[in-house]
């Protein structure tokens, strides 16, 4: 598979990928096949493709490169940049001779490397003009996609629903690390309409599993699965509490101390940044088992003592962001803005309380300033939402 570049440079060929750049109609430089490098010895083979009219299975050409440096010099001589002396087989004079030793690792890379090359040569039929990266194609993932390319039935047969394990099991195949590229490629060629209908599936598919992941763990009681396994790996879900693009900034950050990003100090959970603006807004999270309301008081209720402390939790938080961000900004190397910064405490659920609960939290949270109160089970009906948005059939919330 080809992929073109914008820039030639050439990198050392790997596994999977070898770079080529056109010389002439007929002549391509391509990675070099690394032999032997540590920090002060380079030994390589820098090869060229040809294009061999008279005998084509000889298509590939190229120069042995072993240079040293010493260990202050910054780079080695070939680089061009220090006054070094070359020596090449036109140098050597009569009566002279160059000896180049290969131990076995070193020939069996110079072996796996032209390997790579004749094949790549093949495959390309002739020199591309310019410059490309070439990557191996998975070839399970090769045979695939020319069935499915050459044969419209064998696409419908595989949309039918009896065979979705069949589909499940081509998925993995091809959404294999060394296949990632080609199905890039498959991707680009799809049409707009294709394309929808695949990434609803994916949007959805993603949304039910941090949903049922939500809905399953609203008993447990642990704020380092919360934070850790629901909210760090699937940010995006603290993202549907703004209505503008944000991400995670930093999580167990400092507010207050050596810098945002160091331990210790006023910690605060998560710190999530604008990325439009780089304002900050700084969340806390608890529990969906802490609790939200306290005692009767002369027909209404307290608060919590958890909840209470959470809210003035996250304003100290605030505090002492304020109050040290330049001393945060010249410490660290982070760049974030602290403008008016909106604080979160996501705590309880709302589904715990009875009515007149529900009137006292409400008028509570509606109260403050610039702290916004969301309990799990309305953050887990708002991802329910946007699958209701994205399917046709709404998802039915029986649990709570």
């Amino acid at each position: 598979m080809k992929i073109s570049l914008k820039n030639p440079e050439i990198h050392d060929m790997t596994t999977n990928t070898v770079d080529v750049v056109s010389t002439s109609s007929v002549t391509a430089d391509a990675s070099p096949i690394v032999l032997n490098q540590t920090d002060m010895l380079r030994f390589k083979f820098l090869p060229t493709l040809v294009d061999n009219e008279k005998e084509p299975h000889k298509s590939v050409s190229g120069k042995l490169l072993y240079e040293k440096k010493r260990k202050n010099d910054d780079c080695f001589p070939s680089d061009g940049t220090n006054p070094s002396y070359k020596i090449s087989r036109s140098s050597v004079k009569v009566g002279d001779w160059i000896e180049l030793k290969l131990n076995t690792s070193e020939t069996y890379e110079f072996y796996q490397g032209l390997q790579r090359m004749y094949a790549l040569y093949e495959e390309m039929g002739e020199i591309p003009y310019g410059s490309a990266t070439y990557t191996r194609v998975d070839s399970s993932f090769r045979k695939f996609l020319s069935i499915i390319q050459n044969d419209p039935s064998a696409a419908r047969m595989i949309g039918n629903e009896e065979n979705y394990d069949l589909v499940k099991t081509l998925l993995r195949l091809i959404t294999q690390t060394s296949s990632l590229d080609s199905l890039k490629r498959s991707l680009e060629e799809l049409q707009d309409e294709n394309l929808q209908h695949l990434t609803t599936s994916l949007n959805i598919e993603k949304l039910q599993r941090i949903a049922k992941l939500m809905q399953d763990n609203l008993d447990n009681n642990s704020e380092e699965f919360w934070q850790t396994t629901v909210f760090k790996e699937n940010q995006w879900v603290l993202a549907q509490i703004f209505a503008c693009p944000c991400t995670i900034f930093a999580d167990k950050a400092y507010v207050g101390g050596k810098g945002i990003s160091n331990s210790g100090g006023n910690i605060c959970d998560f710190i999530y940044q604008n990325s439009l603006s780089q304002n900050v807004a700084l969340i806390e999270i608890k529990t969906p088992c802490t609790e939200l309301i306290g005692s009767q008081y002369r027909g209404t209720y307290s608060f919590s003592y958890e909840l209470s402390g959470a809210v003035n939790q996250v304003l100290n938080y605030k505090d002492k962001l304020t109050k040290e961000y330049y001393s945060l900004c010249h410490q660290g190397s982070e760049s974030f803005e602290v403008m008016s910064p909106k604080c979160v405490v996501i705590i309880g659920k709302m589904a715990s309380l009875n009515s007149e609960q529900v009137a006292a939290f409400e008028n509570f949270r509606n109260s403050l300033n610039n702290v916004i109160i969301l309990t799990f089970d309305e953050l887990y009906q708002r991802i329910a939402d946007l699958i209701a948005v994205l399917s046709e059939t709404p998802v039915q919330n029986e649990n709570i």
